[in-house]
C-alpha cells in the first residue's frame, strides 16, 4: 500500500474498502495523521478515486 486516500467518513469507511474490493481493486482501511484513509496501491490510485467518487463516498 503505498498511496492514502482521504475524506471518507469513519462511519463509511469498511464499506468504502468493500466497495473497492467488489471492482477488484485491494484495498485496506487505516488512520492517517488526519482521520481515517484508504490505502490502495499507487497503480490503483485514479480508478479507485473514481470508484469512491461515484460511490458519493468522497467529493
Amino acid at each position: 500500500m503505498t498511496e492514502e486516500i482521504l475524506g471518507i467518513e469513519i462511519m463509511d469507511l469498511e464499506e468504502a474498502v468493500s466497495c473497492l474490493w467488489g471492482a477488484g481493486i485491494y484495498a485496506e482501511s487505516g488512520m492517517g495523521c488526519t482521520g481515517p484513509v484508504v490505502l490502495i496501491a499507487e497503480h490503483n490510485l485514479n480508478k479507485a478515486r473514481e470508484i469512491l467518487t461515484d460511490k458519493k463516498f468522497i467529493g
